[in-house]
């Protein structure tokens, strides 16, 4: 629901002595949430998150597995984000395409942890140079929930048994440790500042929600700063700093022997100290970002890493841009069954002029491009969907719906509307407008036909009043599942 329908909606509430609707109260507060920034929202989340680093190397497969394999083995018990240095937002689509849950997707900048930049600055050291330390910005995507930080060739193939006491922000922080590799070889110019019984490694950071670990990184580069001329895509200080850092906090080590290396240069699986014991739920596919990952290839073959050779259907590839959970207001996601049937109908035009009211993240609007339409898509908010759709043949408008309609003297072949505000009083502003912006003989696809119909939006009407009022040369089919209901209308007129 735009802001303009938002504010009269109100007006007359106040004026006639009513209760707002659900819808409305709804919509302010979505309203109020979406003015931030898109990442801003995600960041106000309590939901538990999983969070990957993907930079420009080799590993898409293996960052593209685990995401895959993750969001099919925690479901909605958790939230989603890939962090990303140097990527593209048509690599980005492909490497989350076997998703099945929304996925926040923040490309970083150096201002996301100022903190850490100034040291990396202060020891000449640009952000083209960052490298492994991309990982700590920002320092936490969710500060006030669970969150694990993993590199992104490490893939979850398994629920660890102290998943549910995370989840639920009861637990301690975690971190990943190496028993094994030569001490010289892991913590670059702090090698003496790391405890060599705990032996930590950046690999997979647990935390628990509001912790903080760029205060004890601070600490660290007090004592001793990064040396003149740092590279942080070669010299290993990134891990000496980090090891000493939470190694002050005192974290509870996740052995090799439950996420085990798997470095793409050795004949076999890194265990640690302790040999394989049977307890592993995660691997770490070392080197993967440089070259070819043998162990990476092997457990894709057996089935322990999740992997497709399909091509996925189009409303897959696009679940990742869903608006449920922390991206959304519940209830107001478009299932996947009306997406098909909108895109079905859609494909009869390609090449022309496509109108979408109500953008969200973009997942409908992918759609719509990728089978040739020509897409202007409106939302008052940009939640994402401008970086999300880059590189897509994509007009993406920030504006008042109803301004843009107003404003607007282009017509379209299609208009597919998808607000949250459907009732009567709402669909008696939109009719005319749409109309109007509609070619000769065009489409209308209307989402939330039937949103009546649930009890809790049994106010929602508008919809079936706007079909309920068209003249006859309107041609109307109505599709009541699955819920909230898709109509088709399509003008006769010459």
């Amino acid at each position: 629901m735009d802001r303009t329908t938002i504010r009269e909606l109100m007006r007359r509430t106040v004026q006639l002595g009513t209760t707002p609707s659900r819808a409305i109260l709804l919509a302010q507060e979505d309203d109020r949430m979406a003015a931030a920034s898109p990442h801003q929202r995600f960041s106000l989340g309590k939901r538990p998150v999983i969070r990957w680093i993907k930079g420009d190397g080799l590993d898409d497969a293996i960052t593209r597995a685990a995401i895959g394999q993750a969001s099919r083995l925690f479901g909605d018990k958790v939230d989603y984000c890939v962090c990303t240095n140097g990527i593209k937002a048509e690599r980005i689509r492909s490497i989350l395409e076997w998703a099945v849950a929304p996925v926040e997707w923040r490309p970083l900048l150096s201002q996301d942890n100022p903190s850490l930049a100034q040291s990396l600055t202060a020891a000449g050291c640009p952000p083209e140079h960052y490298g492994y330390w991309w990982k700590w910005f920002p320092e936490r995507v969710r500060p006030s929930a669970p969150e694990w930080i993993l590199d992104g060739d490490m893939v979850i193939v398994g629920i660890p048994s102290w998943f549910e006491q995370w989840a639920s922000g009861d637990d301690k922080c975690r971190v990943t440790q190496d028993d094994r590799w030569p001490m010289e070889g892991l913590y670059g110019n702090y090698v003496d500042f790391v405890d060599e019984h705990l032996r930590l490694y950046s690999g997979l950071i647990s935390l628990p929600p509001n912790l903080r670990y760029m205060p004890e990184v601070n600490k660290v580069f007090a004592l001793r700063r990064l040396a003149s001329g740092h590279d942080g895509r070669r010299d290993m200080c990134e891990q000496g700093v980090i090891a000493a850092a939470f190694q002050n906090i005192g974290p509870l080590p996740i052995p090799l022997c439950e996420f085990p290396f798997g470095r793409a240069f050795e004949d076999s699986i890194d265990y640690g100290v302790r040999g394989d014991r049977g307890d592993v739920w995660g691997y770490h596919f070392g080197n993967a970002f440089r070259r070819d990952n043998p162990h990476f290839n092997r457990l894709v073959e057996q089935g322990v890493v999740f992997s497709r050779t399909d091509q996925p259907g189009l409303v897959e590839r696009f679940a990742w841009m869903g608006g449920t959970g922390q991206w959304g207001v519940p209830g107001w996601a478009m299932p996947d069954g009306c997406a098909s049937l909108i895109v079905e109908r859609a494909r009869d035009f390609a090449g022309r002029q496509v109108l979408e009211l109500g953008t969200s993240r973009g997942r409908l609007t992918a759609m719509l491009a990728s089978i040739g339409c020509r897409v202007t898509t409106v939302d008052h908010h940009d939640r994402g969907a401008r970086q999300n759709l880059g590189g897509l043949a994509v007009d993406v408008v920030v504006d008042d719906a109803i301004r843009f309609l107003t404003t607007t003297s282009r017509t379209f072949d299609l208009v597919v509307v998808d607000l949250h505000g459907n009732s009567v009083a709402d669909w008696k502003c939109y009719a005319p407008l749409v109309k109007k912006c509609l070619a000769s003989r065009g489409t209308l696809i209307v989402d939330n036909a039937t949103l009546w119909t649930i009890p809790e939006w049994k106010v929602e009407t508008g919809v079936r009043w706007f079909l309920e009022s068209l003249p006859s040369t309107w041609a109307v089919e109505l599709h009541p599942e699955p819920l909230p209901g898709v109509a088709i209308v399509t003008s006769r007129q010459p």
